[in-house]
């Protein structure tokens, strides 16, 4: 993560290191994503709506086609004893040689829990690359534990995914990498499109243990952007975040999709919606509100909102509130939003409905807490939800899983691997 404060085009953020140790060097930000083809469809319930900047993907068939806004397969189920569970992890953020903590706390969270998907919620990479090949690879790195053992997963794309291009001008962006995962047996990531922005916005419908087309449940994954683009160096303003947002069309989109949804089950669809970059409401519900900016006022509100978990930084929201909140609770679908961006918060409430959250970051490159000493690494961690399809909310509970309680090296050096892991034998390393 980083927070970026814009003062020209090759100068729009501070390192979040620097914030939190009262600095500030001057960051590289992030291009513009570019625009492409899309990849091939595969087998997977990424429902897209012919919205303005929003491709409409029939992915059953294989085709895209304007008139189809969902698919026949539903590519997740709930199993025979109608349980399903969801393992969200966040910021693994590393280059071509991650450290080799971050690969077996993953691991070893896969094995323990035994998901049905898993999210590498944004932040996949960071700016380390230095060319497309090792691009590929620090992705590589990290979804092989996922796939290596046969468990259906997504990645959403955060702020970090295309700083190479700025900083190594690998020219690897966010669609050649929704392409690129596209490859994996195991990956439920829709074509990225023929858009600017949205690269992994996606809706993944989870069958019945009896009725398997029949949806019980929806998986939301929404692209919250890298940064803004359209700073204004006239308005050049430091109490802006430079973080990105979701934009005015892929809320068009959910509402959309949403609406088909409910009315080709008969009925509303629960879901939980993840994304990287966290809302407004995520801050306004720690202070109680959003005229609230006082530690004190958090006494209150963590009463009133059944606040549990810690927050050792700021909230960095993007530079405009989308709404996306306020699209949720009037929908009444979603049951909860869950980010990342923020790797040493872990807090999660229930406000006015619902549930907001984070999973704080599980890579052991990035930033932690009180960085240079033992404490460093010890809120590196993945978050793991309950669904029940024979419970009224479907949606049941949500535990966070630390790698200092998998007996996970603490050591705050960093621990990188000797070499990038093979790809499978399956997936390419794209031309050019």
């Amino acid at each position: 993560m980083t927070s970026e404060q814009p003062s020209n085009d090759k100068d729009r953020h501070l390192s979040r290191r620097a914030i939190l140790r009262g600095g500030g060097a001057a960051a590289v930000a992030a291009a513009m994503a570019g625009l492409g083809a899309p990849a091939r469809a595969q087998t997977t319930m990424s429902s897209m709506s012919s919205l303005p900047g929003l491709s409409s993907i029939a992915e059953s068939s294989g085709t895209s086609d304007p008139g189809t806004t969902h698919p026949a397969a539903l590519p997740l189920a709930f199993n025979e004893e109608g349980r399903f569970k969801i393992v969200q992890f966040n910021g693994t953020q590393d280059d071509h040689l991650t450290d080799k903590r971050t690969i077996e706390f993953m691991g070893k969270v896969l094995d323990r829990e035994k998901p049905d998907f898993a999210l590498i919620n944004g932040d996949v990479i960071t700016d380390g690359p230095t060319t497309p090949a090792e691009v590929y690879q620090a992705i590589n790195n990290v979804v092989r534990p996922v796939e290596d053992r046969q468990v259906a997963w997504a990645v959403t794309f955060g702020n970090h995914d295309e700083d190479s291009v700025e900083a190594a001008g690998t020219g690897v962006y966010e669609r050649h990498m929704a392409d690129f995962v596209r490859q994996y047996k195991h990956n439920l990531n829709p074509p990225a499109g023929d858009r600017p922005y949205g690269h992994s916005d996606a809706q993944l419908l989870v069958a019945g243990s009896r009725e398997r087309d029949v949806a019980k449940f929806a998986i939301w994954l929404l692209d919250s952007g890298n940064y803004l683009p359209e700073a204004d160096p006239v308005q050049n303003n430091d109490d802006v975040p430079h973080y990105d947002y979701i934009r005015p069309a892929q809320i068009d989109w959910y509402l959309a999709a949403s609406k088909e949804t409910e009315q080709r089950f008969g009925r509303t669809i629960p879901g939980l919606m993840y994304f990287h970059i966290p809302t407004y409401e995520h801050r306004d519900m720690w202070y109680g509100g959003p005229a609230n900016h006082a530690e004190v006022n958090h006494i209150k509100a963590k009463n009133t909102f059944g606040i549990d978990g810690v927050k050792n930084e700021d909230v960095y929201y993007g530079s405009f509130n989308s709404g996306m909140y306020a699209a949720v609770r009037d929908r009444g679908d979603v049951l909860g939003i869950y980010c990342g961006h923020d790797h040493i918060n872990s807090y999660k409430g229930d406000y006015f409905g619902v549930e907001l959250g984070y999973c704080p970051g599980t890579g052991f490159a990035p930033y932690g807490l009180h960085d240079g000493t033992w404490m460093q690494n010890t809120l590196r961690g993945a978050r793991v939800f309950e669904l029940n399809e024979n419970s009224q909310r479907v949606y049941e509970s949500t535990r966070l899983i630390f790698a200092k309680d998998l007996g996970i090296d603490m050591n705050p050096a960093k621990q990188p691997i000797d070499a990038p892991l093979p790809l499978p034998d399956y997936v390419n390393l794209p031309r050019g």
